[in-house]
């Protein structure tokens, strides 16, 4: 069994609505919000008085947070639950939208950013599907996720480009208006999936995080995470360096950028929603960890070397799927690695290495596209992907990582 309360393909309905139902419906709603500020933030005006590398970090200031509450939030759900961290998480979501609205100068507009970074709950959301679904059925269930992922990342930025024209304030108080809505939602019909939460369990760091680094220094883990570093490196800039090519070669404005991360949450909710349980059940999770691996790195190259609309558009389709297979696939790959109890806490770290690669990448990418042009910003998170791509093969090969 997997931590779970009843069993493990189902968990207890709560007033007729299924506990999946309502983690992937906590998960787009939340991805709506965040959908609906992220477009916008290369237009604020505290960003666009500042220049790149004040994007690049509100950008990696999320990431940092992320990356210091992500385990943190994940190794307490072990413990306590899955369902009070997701509460609690939403409702510090809701406050960083509030602090978006208000913010009249960029210290405000850090907070907001750094408020939202801890508020963190995606690894809790995974390791709430791995308590609730089989081995086999868990990349399925991911995929879910993703695509809900994908579904608010299409409603998002729609929502943000159309209410941009009311005002940012608008903007960020209807984004935590939803968040309250969503906080709601989960609170009446979210049950716990975690059957050995107890706030009484006693809890020896060190020996978690002991038993974590022996895990971290297995081959198969490592080659992993070093893919994971090195992708995610590479696509944290793209937030950055895309909106600056678009603006500066094809004169995007707020809307313009909306419809471009909407296409983005389109190709992910494609992939992650129908095509991902089918892909790793045919050729299995490692070969799919190496083959997004390419596919991105050919993307971000193409982008850079032919500026036209049309390559744009490809490149971008296959920058979104090369991502969304790699964030599906990974956790998935990971936690059926990892004893049942330590699932919450190890996809906690697997998100944190994430979120290491989010911190220095957007800086990097606005850095470099400032002054040493998007060109050659374009090719170094190419250069960057190739590698992961090269070692992770070497790796995944030689210590025969595929699926048996």
């Amino acid at each position: 069994m997997n931590g779970n309360i009843e069993s493990k393909e189902h968990i207890s309905r709560r007033l007729g609505i299924s506990a999946s139902f309502v983690i992937f419906m906590t998960t787009f709603i939340d991805m709506i919000g965040f959908g609906m500020i992220i477009p916008i933030l290369p237009f604020h005006p505290e960003t666009v008085g500042a220049g790149a590398l004040a994007l690049g970090i509100l950008i990696g200031s999320f990431s940092l947070m992320q990356f210091i509450f992500s385990p943190l939030l994940g190794r307490i759900s072990d413990k306590v639950g899955r369902r009070p961290i997701i509460i609690l998480s939403l409702f510090f979501s809701a406050i960083s939208f509030v602090i978006f609205g208000l913010a009249d100068s960029f210290p405000l507009l850090l907070i907001s950013r750094i408020t939202a970074g801890m508020a963190t709950e995606s690894a809790v959301a995974q390791a709430y599907i791995s308590d609730i679904t089989t081995e086999k059925e868990r990349s399925k269930g991911m995929g879910k996720v993703g695509a809900a992922h994908g579904a608010g990342f299409i409603i998002g930025p729609a929502i943000g480009g159309f209410l941009s024209v009311y005002g940012l304030s608008t903007l960020g108080f209807v984004a935590a208006a939803l968040t309250l809505v969503n906080l709601l939602f989960a609170f009446f019909f979210l049950p716990e999936s975690n059957s050995k939460a107890n706030f009484n369990i006693q809890t020896n760091s060190d020996g978690y995080w002991r038993r974590l680094g022996s895990a971290l220094t297995k081959p198969l883990i490592g080659a992993v995470f070093l893919i994971l570093f090195v992708t995610t490196f590479a696509f944290s800039a793209i937030p950055v360096i895309v909106p600056l090519l678009g603006i500066a070669y094809f004169g995007f404005m707020e809307l313009e950028m909306s419809y471009f991360f909407m296409y983005i949450g389109v190709v992910q909710i494609l992939l992650q929603g129908i095509l991902i349980g089918r892909l790793a059940k045919r050729w299995g999770e490692a070969n799919l960890i190496v083959f997004s691996s390419l596919i991105m790195t050919l993307g971000i190259l193409y982008m850079s070397l032919f500026s036209n609309i049309f390559v744009f558009i490809t490149s971008l389709t296959m920058i979104s799927a090369g991502i969304g297979i790699l964030n599906t696939v990974l956790p998935s790959f990971i936690s059926t690695r990892t004893p049942p109890d330590e699932q919450g806490g190890m996809l906690g770290v697997t998100q944190s290495v994430g979120s290491i690669a989010r911190i220095p990448g957007p800086l990097v990418g606005g850095l470099v596209a400032e002054f040493a042009g998007l060109n050659v910003a374009f090719i170094l998170s190419a250069s960057l992907v190739l590698i992961g791509f090269i070692l992770g093969f070497k790796l995944l090969r030689a210590h025969k990582f595929g699926e048996q």
